[in-house]
């Protein structure tokens, strides 16, 4: 009685335990999130830092010149792209009146499509400004998607200075605070156990993320130049979200899709010319997921659909749409760290086997 009375209290323990955590992490996610940003980047940029010693330049020095790199293709990137997804944004309310149009167009009854054309409309109000000055008020109290934009950039600067800074420390300086917490350590064993997992993970985890984002980018050149081919608008704009997407693994490809839906509606008339964007993108990473990804992901790191859908939803939970895109990177970093300590192999079996890692 007293075995399983112990029993019970441990597992009441541990969802305490696991209640605290969850708090913390939603309290604290504010200075989690630039932190983490900078440990991913940290684990990309490593190779490249640690070569350019090897050329006799300073490690400082390397790590401050791939950072100006980085962030100057990044906010060029962006800089291009700000001004066409302004004008799509501008466009939404007549996204939404040529698709309910179509909606119409498709089915004669309109009262089958009351439903959706309901939703059409007010989501064209949310959109567009209206001209009663009574809604205007409201308006300002609420600043509605425009404001939301506005603090998502806010906030994406705000975290993305903090990142660099914290990035050029973990390139600078990291690996010498790594080999004295190694140091530290009172056993020669655990000092020979903790040198073998940061060297692997730090190997692992760089080939995967360069090697995804090579994969990625390519998908969304291949993507932005099939684009341009069909006369589709702003063909750069979109290539560079289809790669961006790709990281969110089985949702980013289906947004994509929707996303090519609804300019195609917009900008073509012919039924044709509306499907083969959005078509042509599905069949191409359709392809890229049969012949490219197995490579990338099933003979490397394995994941489990279904914890891979968990852990979107947490992480999209604590931090919004940047936990949704970091959410598989840190998926496979917390696999790759529970794959080399022995405690930990039960939960990594769980997530997904690595037979790569296992050999190497």
């Amino acid at each position: 009685m007293e075995s399983k009375q112990a029993k019970i209290n441990d597992w009441a323990l541990a969802l305490l335990a696991v209640l605290a955590v969850l708090y913390t992490l939603r309290l604290a996610r504010d200075v989690l999130l630039p932190i983490t940003l900078a440990l991913i980047f940290a684990l990309l940029l490593a190779p490249a830092v640690s070569r350019l010693q090897q050329w006799r330049v300073p490690r400082s020095l390397a790590a401050l010149l791939l950072i100006a790199i980085s962030v100057g293709g990044i906010g060029g990137g962006f800089y291009a792209l700000a001004s066409p997804a302004s004008e799509w944004l501008q466009r939404a309310p007549e996204a939404v009146s040529v698709i309910r149009d179509h909606l119409h167009d498709v089915n004669g009854d309109t009262g089958d499509v009351d439903a959706a054309t309901a939703s059409l409309d007010s989501l064209a109000k949310e959109f567009s400004s209206p001209s009663d000055p009574e809604i205007k008020k409201v308006l300002i109290a609420d600043p509605g998607w425009r404001g939301e934009v506005w603090e998502t950039l806010k906030n994406f600067g705000v975290y993305g200075t903090l990142s660099v800074i914290m990035l050029f420390f973990l390139l600078s300086s990291g690996e010498a605070l790594i080999q004295r917490f190694i140091n530290s350590l009172p056993s020669h064993r655990d000092k020979t156990t903790a040198k073998e997992l940061v060297g692997q993970a730090q190997q692992q985890m760089s080939r995967y993320l360069l090697t995804i984002t090579l994969v990625n980018a390519a998908v969304g050149a291949v993507t932005a130049f099939g684009l341009w081919l069909i006369d589709f608008p702003d063909p750069a704009l979109w290539g560079a979200l289809a790669a961006l997407l790709r990281y969110i693994p089985y949702l980013g490809v289906s947004i994509t899709v929707m996303l090519l839906c609804i300019v195609s509606a917009v900008s073509f008339d012919s039924l044709t010319g509306i499907l083969i964007a959005p078509l042509g993108y599905a069949l191409f990473t359709a392809m890229v997921g049969q012949f490219v990804d197995p490579f990338v992901h099933g003979m490397r790191f394995s994941l489990n659909p279904i914890v891979v859908f968990l852990w979107i939803f947490f992480w999209g939970w604590l931090w919004g749409a940047p936990g949704v895109l970091l959410a598989v990177p840190l998926l496979t970093l917390f696999q790759v760290v529970c794959q080399h300590v022995e405690r930990l192999q039960a939960i990594a079996h769980i997530i997904g086997e690595d037979a790569d890692v296992s050999r190497s």
